[in-house]
């Protein structure tokens, strides 16, 4: 009876440093993959970042060019305006002129 306590003993013994270390190696793993999600998580947070920052700038331009366009086409409708006030004062002078 003595031996199989003893190798009752020895085998919870053993059972308990195998769990424990299993324990610690599952442990370890679970840390990794956080680590390695929270890495991925700024990666994300990095690239999101970026873009917004790239709208922002490209959303700022294209307003720019927006307004640059609207100064050109009042000037273009202002031009129109006077060469059609030039083309008839330009007909009323070949009329009125003697050949």
């Amino acid at each position: 009876m003595d031996d199989s306590n003893n190798t009752a003993g020895l085998v919870a013994l053993f059972s308990g440093l195998v769990s424990a270390g299993a324990f610690k190696f599952y442990e370890s793993v679970l840390k990794n993959k956080r680590d390695s999600e929270k890495e991925t998580q700024v990666e994300r947070a990095k690239y999101r970042n970026d873009l917004i920052k790239r709208v922002e700038k490209l959303e700022g331009e294209r307003d720019q060019h927006l307004k640059f366009l609207m100064d050109l086409r009042g000037e273009v409708a202002a031009l129109k305006v006077e060469v059609t006030y030039l083309q008839r004062e330009n007909r009323k002078l070949h009329r009125d002129s003697p050949h």
